[in-house]
């Protein structure tokens, strides 16, 4: 897929966070694209980045280098004002409903602010679209008038995913939107963001560590360690043949792998710290088949067929 055929296309990716000890490495030079009706997959280990990658693609956070370009035009850089228009078509879903939503504000005026703030509509039109969309989330125009607290979980979630479609974006950014959700919910919300997607045309980064529901759900995934990406292809290519020894390990635990409990990849150790990323490859010391190569040169992203591509020097 050429960048001109992509809806999102990062390069050189960099977010660092200042901490007393040092500086973390959270998002170190990431590469990718989505293209328009796309949903791309997001996976990797707890405090490898996935969760900053979404907040500085969206704005929240401003990267110390890179490029962010959304329908071809770069947002890295923009001011507040210039950036708006952009976050109009590009929202968010973040893992806690409760956390994102006002607990002053009613559900009507959650869902009519960003049309509001966006100049779109009379009082009474952005009501009505605010029932609207209550509708089409499974919730009734009645709950307009109710609080986030007189909710479960599942339905604010449902809430938060009607306000992220209320402008009528291009990409939704979804960080871990089902993981705080009983199972059974989880299906449900997981089958409303599909359902949405086809409605609506729209796009989505699905970041998620449950590799079961991202392989539900999207086209293509990407594996994130360590700040970086080390793989990257459709679904279908990946689950068949991974290629980097990370992404076998994470794979092998998924039903329907096949082989036996003995056959499944343990990753030994815990990841190394981001403020201190080892040199070369910085899975190497958790890699069983690491090299003298892999401890001192980074692996370059390279393509493997079928619009797969792997950073590992031993990928094949």
């Amino acid at each position: 897929m050429s960048d001109a055929q992509e809806l999102l296309t990062v390069r050189g990716l960099r977010k660092y966070h200042r901490a007393a000890a040092g500086t973390v490495h959270a998002v170190d030079g990431v590469d990718f694209g989505i293209a328009t009706g796309e949903v791309l997959g997001l996976v990797g280990e707890s405090g490898c980045g996935k969760s900053t990658l979404g907040r500085t693609l969206n704005g929240l956070d401003a990267p110390e280098a890179g490029s962010i370009r959304f329908r071809g035009a770069e947002l890295v850089g923009l001011g507040r004002r210039a950036l708006r228009p952009h976050r109009r078509e590009m929202q968010m879903v973040f893992q806690d409903p409760f956390g994102s939503l006002n607990p002053r504000d009613s559900i009507g005026t959650i869902l009519q602010d960003p049309l509001r703030v966006h100049g779109l509509g009379t009082r009474a039109e952005r009501r009505e679209t605010a029932a609207a969309l209550l509708e089409r989330v499974g919730l009734r125009a009645a709950d307009l008038d109710r609080y986030p607290h007189e909710f479960s979980g599942g339905q604010r979630q449902r809430i938060s995913i009607a306000r992220a479609i209320a402008l009528r974006p291009r990409l939704v950014i979804c960080d871990e939107a089902v993981s705080a959700l009983d199972v059974s919910i989880q299906a449900q919300i997981v089958n409303l963001l599909r359902s949405l997607q086809v409605e609506f045309g729209l796009s989505y980064l699905f970041i998620s560590h449950d590799l079961a529901v991202v392989g539900y759900l999207s086209d293509r995934i990407a594996v994130m360690y360590l700040g970086r990406i080390v793989e990257i292809g459709s679904k279908a290519s990946l689950l068949r043949q991974p290629r980097h020894p990370y992404t076998r390990a994470l794979f092998s635990a998924l039903p329907g792998r096949g082989g036996s409990r003995a056959d499944r990849q343990a990753l030994r150790g815990e990841p190394p710290s981001p403020l201190n990323p080892p040199q070369g490859c910085r899975f190497h010391p958790r890699c069983p088949i690491a090299v003298e190569r892999c401890r001192v040169e980074v692996p370059a992203m390279r393509e493997l067929g079928d619009a797969h591509a792997a950073a590992c020097h031993l990928a094949a």
